[in-house]
């Protein structure tokens, strides 16, 4: 008897604590002190200015100008404001009489570069991109490199003119697998650079970690300086942080990216493919030992809350521009007295109480099968000029009962656990037998 019981727990714990050790990893907080200002840099609650600022810019610049037509700096300003308000047309012709006057200079071929690319003429801006690179490689972290990747990246996708969207929709036939085996996204194509660039063939097409950070300190300076909204970064940004593996990877983060570039486009198929690539992001996160998980709905709705924290915090700024303007002020100088410090989302991060069973129901409702997915092919969709749909200023969709849904949720645990209880059971029946 005592036999049989030790060996039954024994199978009880193998089934039970095995599969919960499997998921046993890390934390929206370990994902927040990986990887800080993510989640502000995809809901949009970091510091940046108005169109009201940068036409105020414009106008400040060019007066400046006029009596310094030397100070190479107002050049920049001036370029860049007019970039931030959609005419990079008039940014390139600005930065050029620039090139006239000082050449070979750093700053020049960085911002002509992105100007170019901002407008659509990728070639031009890959070659004054490699021009800023040869002078000063390490500036901006590297920006510049990983600027130039994606580009190559985006080229490489492009289907008659233009971008499609997801970029990446290729999963292994398992499903279970790290996306880094597959040979199509934007990690796999820096694997694939990393190695003919050092000519180091890596172990399972694993990039050492001190490039991966690189690359997503790279994409996190394009948002922030760039688009945030960019569901091409978007997109690039939830490749990288799903291959930090199953211990490191900040899946609840990459959920939120794809979320967020989901949001790009009206289109059901585009949208149905970034869910899939959601449901295998958050398939193996897990809060910690016995805790709870998210589901690709409950990471959504906070997504949402946060993008509204992230809209009010830049109306504020954007309502104190004006303002200061309005006022005769400099808005740079008020902006520097006020705005000292990066805000960070909510005051705490939210927990979830959601069972693993519900999870594991969720997962499968998302989970792609192979022959739906041939047959969701995204619409094409024009990259750079597009605005992201702004969904989120809406009445955020009410609230889904997630308590009183898990209560009645029945965890996947007690399947395991009902048979083990039958079989002793009637082992015990069977041997009271035996005695009488």
């Amino acid at each position: 008897m005592k036999r049989l019981t030790l060996f039954l727990v024994c199978t009880f714990s193998t089934c039970f604590f095995g599969y919960s050790c499997f998921w046993d990893y890390d934390t929206i907080e370990m994902e927040r002190i990986q990887f800080p200002d993510v989640i502000e840099l995809i809901s949009g609650k970091f510091l940046r200015h108005s169109p009201e600022f940068y036409q105020w810019r414009i106008k400040d610049r060019t007066l400046k100008l006029r009596k310094s037509p030397d100070s190479i700096a107002l050049y920049d300003d001036l370029a860049v404001a007019y970039s931030k308000i959609g005419n990079d047309s008039k940014a390139i012709q600005i930065i050029l009489k620039k090139d006239s006057i000082a050449p070979k200079n750093y700053k020049t071929y960085a911002n002509l570069g992105t100007f170019y690319i901002h407008d659509g003429q990728f070639s031009k801006g890959l070659t004054y991109i490699d021009k800023a690179i040869a002078i000063n490689p390490d500036a901006h972290f590297g920006r510049e490199i990983y600027q130039r990747y994606l580009v190559e990246y985006v080229l490489s996708k492009m289907k008659n003119g233009k971008v499609v969207l997801p970029l990446s929709i290729d999963f292994s036939p398992s499903y279970e697998r790290f996306p880094r085996y597959k040979s199509d996204n934007f990690y796999t194509f820096l694997t694939t650079k990393y190695s003919s660039k050092t000519g180091t063939l890596l172990k399972n097409n694993t990039l050492p970690k001190e490039e991966l950070d690189k690359a997503i300190k790279g994409i996190m300076g394009m948002m922030k300086f760039g688009n945030y909204d960019s569901p091409i970064l978007l997109e690039a940004l939830g490749d990288l942080l799903m291959a930090n593996g199953w211990k490191n990877g900040a899946r609840q983060l990459a959920s939120r990216a794809y979320f967020k570039a989901s949001y790009h486009s009206k289109e059901p198929e585009t949208k149905s493919l970034y869910k899939q690539k959601v449901a295998f992001a958050i398939y193996h996160q897990y809060t910690k030992k016995g805790g709870k998980r998210f589901t690709a709905q409950e990471l959504e709705e906070l997504l949402k809350q946060e993008i509204v924290e992230g809209n009010n915090f830049y109306q504020s700024i954007r309502n104190d521009e004006i303002q200061w303007i309005q006022l005769g002020k400099n808005p740079e100088k008020e902006f520097s007295k006020k705005y000292y410090q990066e805000p960070m989302i909510g005051e705490r991060i939210q927990r979830t109480n959601t069972s693993v069973g519900m999870v594991e129901s969720k997962y499968r409702e998302n989970k792609p099968d192979d022959t739906i997915t041939l047959k969701l092919l995204p619409k094409d969709t024009i990259f750079l000029k597009d605005n992201l749909a702004n969904e989120t200023e809406k009445t955020l969709v009410k609230k889904q009962e997630t308590t009183d849904k898990n209560q009645t949720n029945i965890p996947i645990e007690i399947f395991f656990i009902i048979p083990i209880f039958i079989i002793i059971l009637v082992y015990v029946i069977k041997v009271r037998r035996t005695k009488l």
